[in-house]
Parts: structure tokens; sequence; C-alpha cells
């Protein structure tokens, strides 16, 4: 097997084992009963644990983001990938374990908090390796080719997983565990924990060439000069992405408990949705290109992110099952074709020795909102249930349309 081959496969099984473990998992937290249990957190006061286990992993990624820079630069992309995918699996293994409401304290409170934030620094670890990884495996003809291969396989292996995620519930729900609510979602995290640990495997045997030795300091210093004059730069790349993940982070990690709840929807018809999401999503990003050429990069940025808001509100009314899967369907797909037309029109602007910093810049802002938002959204839901989130994100959405169209759109036909 070709090394490149190697490394999908690891991306594969990852995708995999990542989206059966995790589908269910807010679904299970609330089945636990820890929406209505509150641990107390300095200087916040009692928090409901639904909302932090949410919010946990994002925030120890952020903390964790220089860390794990400096791991992937001292250790090497391919060690730091295989950490990656033990820490994941450490935490799969930590929501397999996690006990309900009634025989948690305090103490098991914080260590499954932590466990189950061990996967904010394993997705650092991946986003900074993997594209290096891929760099150095990439042959003659690039790196577009793999690239690419790769992120067409995690879209296709997570709409498979979606389903598998499903069906694997109902069949341990009536095969195995009838009785035991609990207990479908405890073995699909379990064996997605062995999947993800064993998903680093294929990466074992690569040879790769050795990295170049340590920068002199003073090329370190120009390095850190160019760094920020990068960064002053593309600035204005990140409210857009600031803003909207202020409004996907109070919904986007409770959509399948919304749901459940809302529409009784079972473990089969979520995994299906999802898995239409996804597909959807994959097909509405290959059509953004040919949008891009018939409008312009940012017009369509903002057209489709504009076209969203009214999804997002009807989906706060949708009046059935059916309904809300299609807003849900229609509403991702127009949300996430934009963003690689947002970020192709960042790299446009910068020089290519700046690519990964505005990369990292953007995506960075996109995850800003993840580390309170679903703590707010927890607290939320208990006192004014799931219409008013969704409203609340359908302002954040049209701040950050507005904010576009004016840097970008109008900004863009004023200086040309």
């Amino acid at each position: 097997m070709r090394h490149d081959q190697r490394y999908l496969l690891t991306i594969g099984l990852l995708n995999a084992g990542l989206t059966v473990g995790w589908l269910f998992a807010t679904i299970a937290y609330a089945e636990r009963g820890y929406g209505s249990y509150r641990i107390g957190v300095p200087l916040f006061g009692d928090l409901t644990l639904i909302g932090l286990l949410n919010s946990g992993p994002v925030l120890a990624g952020g903390i964790s983001g220089p860390f794990a820079w400096q791991a992937v630069r001292r250790w090497g992309a391919r060690p730091a990938l295989l950490l990656g995918c033990w820490l994941h699996s450490a935490a799969l293994f930590a929501l397999a374990l996690a006990p309900l409401s009634s025989a948690i304290t305090p103490a098991t409170a914080w260590m499954l908090l932590l466990g189950v934030s061990l996967s904010g620094p394993a997705s650092v670890l991946f986003n900074l390796a993997g594209p290096s990884l891929m760099m150095q495996l990439s042959g003659a003809d690039g790196p577009d080719r793999l690239f690419a291969r790769s992120a067409a396989l995690s879209l296709i292996i997570g709409g498979i997983a979606n389903l598998l995620a499903g069906s694997l519930a109902t069949v341990w729900r009536v095969v195995l565990v009838e009785s035991d609510a609990i207990a479908p979602y405890r073995l699909n995290a379990t064996l997605s924990a062995v999947v993800v640990a064993l998903a680093g495997l294929p990466l074992l045997g690569l040879r790769l060439a050795s990295s170049r030795s340590p920068a002199p300091a003073t090329m370190i210093r120009r390095e850190i000069s160019d760094l920020w004059r990068a960064l002053a730069k593309a600035i204005i790349f990140a409210p857009g992405p600031l803003l909207i993940s202020l409004g996907a982070a109070l919904f986007i990690p409770y959509l399948s408990l919304f749901f459940r709840q809302r529409f009784t929807a079972t473990d089969a018809v979520i995994g299906l949705l999802f898995a239409l999401i996804s597909l959807t999503t994959g097909l509405a990003t290959l059509i953004g290109p040919h949008l891009a050429a018939r409008v312009g990069r940012m017009q369509g940025v903002v057209l489709t992110q504009a076209l969203a808001i009214p999804c997002l509100i009807a989906l706060a009314f949708a009046p059935t099952l059916p309904v809300a899967a299609l807003i849900a369907m229609v509403r991702g797909a127009l949300m996430n074709m934009a963003t690689p037309l947002f970020e192709a029109h960042a790299l446009a602007q910068t020089p290519p020795e700046h690519h990964p910093t505005v990369i990292g810049l953007i995506r960075a802002a996109a995850s800003v909102g993840y580390i309170a938002g679903p703590t707010i959204s927890a607290e939320l839901q208990s006192a004014v249930g799931f219409t008013p989130i969704l409203l609340i994100a359908a302002l954040c959405y049209t701040l950050a349309v507005m904010v576009n169209a004016v840097i970008f759109v109008w900004r863009g036909q004023r200086t040309s």
C-alpha cells in the first residue's frame, strides 16, 4: 500500500469512528440527566453539565493550541497525528464510561469533563499536522490530488458513518439491551474508541524525509515579525466567521437533540438525516465554484449565507419532522458551500508563505463561539426551549452577512 493510501486509510477510520461515537453524544448526555445536573465553575457559578461537555473540548483545544503547534514542529507530523488518535480514543472511552446523573459526584463530573475535553487538543493536532503530512506524502503531481481525495473521503465516510451510527444504536437496543436506554450509546462510543485507537496504525510504516534543522534565532525572530504582519492584514477575514460561530454554537451541538425532543425522531432516523445533510453539503460544495464564476466569489458567499437565514428562522417553527429535515438540509448546504469560497478569497489576497496563518486565523475565529455557546444554549434551552435559540442564531448570521457584504462586496465596488 502506498504512503498516501495509508494516510487516507487513517483518515477514513478516524472519520468513521468519530462520527459513530459522537453523533448521539448530546442525546446520551440528556438521557443521563446532565441537562439538569449542575456543577460549580469558579467565577461563573453553577452551570449545566451538558453545556460544559459541549464547550469543554473547544476551550481545551484553544488552550492547547500553542503546545500542539510546538509538538508538530518538534516531533513531526506523523507522531502528532498518532497522539491525536490516542487522545480522541481516550475521549470516546470517557464518553462510554459516563455515569447517570444520579450516580455522579462533583469529582467524577470534573473527571468526565476533562476526559471528554481531550478531543479538543486531538482535533487541533490533526488540523495542524494533517496538511503538513499530506504535503510530505504528495508526489510529483503536487498536493492538490491528495488534498481533494482527503476532503472527499471525509464527506463520504461521514455520511456513511451517520447511517451506521443510527443503525448500530437500533441493533444494540433491539438485540442486546432493549430495556437500557443508555447502553446503545455506550456501545457505539466503545466501538468507536477502539476504531479510532487503531486508526493510527497505517501511519507506523511511513518513511518520511527527515525534517529540516531548527532555524537560527535571528530567523525565528524574523518569522515572528512576518507572522504579526500577516495577522494584521488577515484580521478583516475574522469578523464574519466569528459572528457565524456565535450563532452556530447555540444550536449545531444540539441539532440531534432538537430532532429527538421536538419530533421524537428515532436513532435510525437521526442517523439518516445527518447522512443526508452531509451528502447535500458535499454536493453544494461542488456547486460553489460555478456560482463564484457567475456572480463573483464574495458575492456568492454573501448570497448563499443570506439565503440560509430564512431557513434557520423556518426551522424554528417547522411543524413536522420531514419539513424540518428538508429545511436543515437546505440550510446546511447554503451555509457550508460558502466556506471554501471564503477561504479561497482570503488566500488569493495573501502571499503563499502566509496561507497557513490566514487559514488558521479564519478557523480559529470560526471556533470561538463554541467555547461558551453550547453552555449558554443549555441554559436557554431549560428556560425557553429551542425556538428563541434558533432566532438568536439567525440574528448572528444576519450580522455576519452584513459585515461580509460591507467589507468585501460594498467596499470592493467602491475601490474598484
